[in-house]
C-alpha cells in the first residue's frame, strides 16, 4: 500500500509542478463559483479552509466567498506529534508561516471545536471519484478528521484540487478518511 501511495504521489507531484500561480488562481475562482451555487454552501455556518502551497489550488477566492457570505472561518494549525487543530480566524491576513511554510493561525489564538454545520475544504495530492484522497504523506488531515468524526462524522468533507488530480483509484488504508465530495474547476465529483 505504501509503495502504491509513494508512486502516485511522485507522479502527481511532477504534474502539479508545471502549474503556475495563474492556473491556481483561475481554478480557485472557478471552484468558488461552483461552491457558491451549491445548496450545501447555503446551509453551512462555518468553513474550515487551508492556506495554499505551491502546486495547490488558490483558496483565496473561497476565503473571500466565505467572508462575503458571513461564514465563520477556521484554519488548521499543526501541533507537535503530527496532529492538527482548527482555529477560528477573523482576519486571514493574520495567518503566519508555520510548519513546512504553511500559513497558519497565530500560536496565541485558542483552538475551538468546529460547529456541526462546518464544511471542511481539504487539500490533497490526488483524489478519485469515490472519495479517495491522497495527501502529502504525513497524515495530519487523516488523524484530525478521525478525531472529529472519521468517515461518518457530522462535517461535510470536500477535497479541493485541479481536474488533473482526479485519478481512477487512490490507494486507501483503514486510517485514510474519504471525502464526501471533491471539487475542481469542472465542478463537483460525488462518490458513487
Amino acid at each position: 500500500m505504501d509503495a502504491l501511495k509513494r508512486t502516485l504521489r511522485r507522479s502527481m507531484e511532477r504534474e502539479l509542478a508545471v502549474l503556475d500561480a495563474a492556473a491556481a488562481a483561475t481554478t480557485g475562482r472557478a471552484i468558488a463559483e461552483h461552491v457558491s451555487n451549491w445548496t450545501g454552501w447555503q446551509l453551512a455556518g462555518a468553513v474550515a479552509l487551508f492556506s495554499t502551497l505551491a502546486g495547490e489550488v488558490d483558496t483565496g477566492p473561497l476565503i473571500r466567498l466565505a467572508q462575503r457570505d458571513g461564514k465563520l472561518l477556521f484554519f488548521p494549525r499543526m501541533l507537535p506529534g503530527d496532529s492538527l487543530e482548527f482555529v477560528r480566524v477573523d482576519d486571514p491576513a493574520s495567518l503566519r508561516p508555520g510548519h513546512y511554510g504553511v500559513r497558519e493561525p497565530d500560536p496565541a489564538l485558542t483552538s475551538q471545536e468546529l460547529p456541526s454545520d462546518t464544511i471542511l475544504f481539504i487539500p490533497g495530492i490526488a483524489f478519485d471519484r469515490v472519495g479517495g484522497r491522497l495527501g502529502r504523506g504525513a497524515g495530519y488531515y487523516d488523524r484530525a478528521l478521525a478525531t472529529i468524526g472519521g468517515n461518518s462524522g457530522p462535517f461535510v468533507r470536500i477535497g479541493v484540487g485541479f481536474e488533473i488530480q482526479i485519478v481512477d483509484s487512490v490507494p486507501m488504508s483503514s486510517t485514510d478518511v474519504r471525502m464526501d465530495q471533491v471539487v475542481t474547476e469542472k465542478g463537483f465529483c460525488q462518490p458513487d
